[in-house]
């Protein structure tokens, strides 16, 4: 009874775990901007494949020694996947408390996107130093607060969202391709994904991960006013959601960087997270730079140009070299880099000037990729 108890209490602490180490700042910001362009069927285009994806990707991989001949194949990647994503979150805490600084009397403008990130990244890398033993506690904790937030803040605007949005409809279906590609994908490159499938006591911590992780997202649509703009009426809670949700998100891809350091993996752990201050230095570059308004509207872009790494950067690696099994050479290399530098200038343009169509070939030249490298590999040499 005790050791039922105790693999139960495991199971849904390590999938608690994911649902918080998954909920950052693409989770608890990107559908806000689908909703404002597509209404509910613009948030149910994130929710599904993300969800979906991300729980199958536990379920897939069938052993821990699975995951764990992934990881040192792929470690190099990974630990990159998580100097991205910790630049990620430093960003959007740049982009959000230049505007919200005034919630700790720091006024709007650079002061906050310089503070308020610094802080959260002093506080994370304390954090990452907790034993493993101690995370999915943290992790429970975590879903718990964002929890108790919606408890305490109610459903608020999301009865108003409607099933259209400021963009035609149609415009949804070229940009579902990035979409369900960068969900289906990324987990597979997410060493928190691998470090809950080694040390959760069965698979079916993703199970809990995929039905708590819905709830977050659920929450999310609460703080989307479409009438007054969501920048404009976010409060203390959800900055405090914001903050601690990226604090945890940095802890353990900070840990990660650390602890799969190895010869061979891209760098040393200092470099990395020098590396990963890019997401303050751009953020804060631009408040520096231009005006309030005109920040605004570049940090905005700026978030969208972030999902390139996550659209199509990360699973072109997971499909070339993890799913075709692709030769990693200097040809491979070749070809991988020029699908994404010829599909970069279709997807900037798709995502921030003009018709979502031009979202369609950069992910055509992404699939295409694996199979043309294949293809070469396999010809026998004369």
């Amino acid at each position: 009874m005790h050791h039922t108890l105790r693999t139960a209490a495991g199971t849904a602490g390590w999938g608690l775990f994911l649902t918080s180490s998954w909920t950052w700042c693409i989770g608890m910001w990107l559908p806000t901007i689908l909703i404002a362009r597509f209404g509910w069927p613009g948030f149910w285009l994130f929710l599904i494949p993300n969800v979906v994806g991300c729980t199958a990707m536990g379920y897939v991989i069938r052993t821990r020694e699975s995951s764990l001949a992934m990881v040192d194949r792929h470690r190099g990647p990974m630990r990159w996947f998580s100097v991205a994503t910790v630049a990620y979150q430093l960003f959007f805490l740049s982009y959000i408390f230049g505007l919200h600084g005034d919630w700790l009397g720091l006024g709007e403008g650079s002061l906050g996107a310089l503070v308020i990130p610094l802080a959260a990244l002093g506080l994370a890398v304390l954090a990452s130093a907790l034993p493993w033993i101690t995370w999915p506690w943290v992790g429970t904790a975590v879903f718990l607060a964002t929890g108790i937030t919606w408890l305490i803040l109610g459903n608020g605007v999301a009865g108003q969202i409607a099933w259209t949005g400021n963009e035609p409809p149609v415009e949804l279906w070229p940009a579902a391709p990035l979409i369900i590609l960068g969900f289906l994908a990324c987990p597979w490159l997410d060493p928190t994904f691998h470090r809950a499938r080694q040390l959760a006591p069965n698979r079916h911590a993703f199970g809990v991960f995929g039905l708590t992780f819905l709830g977050v997202l659920l929450f999310v649509t609460t703080y989307c006013d479409l009438e007054r703009g969501v920048l404009e009426m976010l409060g203390p809670l959800i900055l405090a959601f914001f903050l601690y949700q990226a604090i945890f998100t940095m802890a353990v891809h900070l840990r990660e960087i650390r602890l799969l350091a190895a010869p061979g993996a891209w760098g040393s752990t200092g470099l990395l997270t020098v590396v990963s201050l890019v997401g303050i230095v751009i953020g804060y570059s631009i408040w520096l730079i231009c005006c309030a308004d005109i920040a605004s509207s570049w940090l905005a872009d700026t978030y969208l140009r972030f999902l390139a790494l996550y659209g199509l950067v990360f699973p072109a690696w997971i499909l070339m070299f993890m799913l075709a099994r692709t030769r990693l050479d200097a040809r491979s290399i070749t070809i991988l880099c020029a699908a994404l530098l010829l599909g970069f200038p279709f997807a900037e343009y798709g995502m921030i000037h003009g018709s979502h169509w031009w979202l369609l070939p950069p992910v055509a030249f992404v699939l295409l990729a694996p199979a043309l490298s294949t293809t070469l590999q396999s010809r026998p040499t004369t």
